[in-house]
């Protein structure tokens, strides 16, 4: 796979200019793109690995680890979904990147966009679950909100798959890119947009109770996050002609998706891990007490055997009086 000017690339900018469109050449700029988006998942991958390994920690636990490392995984089949379909590699030369229908209707929406937003608004909606409705995050409520979440995305998948090219995506070899239906583009932002606003919602709701540790920062981001991706995509996929001839609409989207992507992970994830790593102990304890001091053991349902469940299973009343977001860890 060739970032250098070859001749066939000079050939494709003056076909695509006889188009009426102006394309920037695939170069270094674009590896270099691969490089550093690739090198972050590379990285985050040790790290998800370590997090799984240590899922039973109680700071982690209740972070439900699975699910996060499921959005990870996400986040990951959005990147290639991206590099294939947003101009940053030549798709020629491979019958599977020529493959519109799985490199964008499968990686990039399905997989990617539609499966990344909606495991951060599952992790929102556990969290108003249990401190908003006041009921238990486990069980049939789990295995239901899961399985809906994944037998629509499934669903969209297929019947995307299934309906004619002309009316969702397809291979373009002047340009050598895949080109998509605008009304099948407005539809996938739709879909990402409904997350975005059932996510606001829910968060709205909650803007008065009060959490134990960095709950409210961790909605807050995961909103944010969908709302930038969102905003940034929409602008792109409908505002801008054929963004993928842009050397900086298309590098810049894909580092702005993968960016708000791994801080919005970050947010959630960084806190327990990091103390997991270096203040194992210490930070449990200060973990512990907090639970103790605001009386919210149920909530993390934390016992006194040391043990947790997958996620937040308890509730109690948020009129009662207690510190927002607990007490700052002092390590010391």
């Amino acid at each position: 796979m060739s970032f250098a000017f070859t001749p066939e690339e000079q050939l494709r900018v003056t076909l695509a200019q006889l188009a009426g469109i102006k394309l920037d050449p695939i170069g270094y700029v674009d590896l270099s793109t691969v490089i550093v988006v690739g090198t972050i998942y590379a990285l985050q991958f040790i790290a998800v690995t370590y997090q799984l390994y240590n899922r039973n920690y109680p700071p982690l636990g209740v972070k439900n680890v699975p699910l996060m490392a499921s959005l990870y995984f996400g986040g990951l089949a959005w990147f290639f979904g991206d590099l294939f379909t947003s101009g940053i590699v030549h798709l020629s030369h491979s019958p599977v990147l020529r493959s519109c229908k799985f490199t964008l209707i499968w990686l990039r929406a399905c997989l990617g966009a539609y499966y990344v937003a909606a495991m951060f608004s599952l992790r929102c909606f556990s969290l108003y679950y249990v401190f908003y409705k006041g009921k238990a995050f486990k069980g049939t409520i789990v295995y239901v909100s899961v399985g809906i979440t994944v037998l629509s995305i499934a669903l969209f998948g297929i019947i995307s798959t299934v309906i004619p090219t002309h009316l969702t995506t397809h291979y373009e070899p002047l340009i050598d890119m895949c080109n998509t239906n605008r009304n099948y583009i407005i539809a996938v932002v739709v879909v990402v947009w409904s997350i975005a606003s059932f996510t606001a919602v829910m968060s709205w709701r909650m803007r008065n109770v009060p959490f134990c540790f960095n709950e409210r920062i961790e909605m807050f981001t995961s909103f944010v996050v969908l709302i930038i991706a969102g905003t940034l995509n929409t602008i792109c996929l409908l505002g801008i002609k054929v963004y993928p001839a842009s050397l900086g609409w298309r590098t810049g989207l894909v580092y702005a998706n993968h960016a708000s992507i791994s801080i919005g992970y970050w947010v959630i994830m960084g806190e327990a891990t990091y103390n997991c790593i270096f203040d194992r102990e210490g930070y449990l304890q200060y973990w512990i007490n907090t639970l103790k001091e605001l009386d919210m053991e149920r909530q993390y349902a934390y016992n006194v055997d040391n043990e947790i469940t997958l996620n937040l299973v308890e509730y109690t009343d948020p009129t009662s009086t207690m510190v927002n977001d607990g007490p700052t860890h002092n390590s010391d």
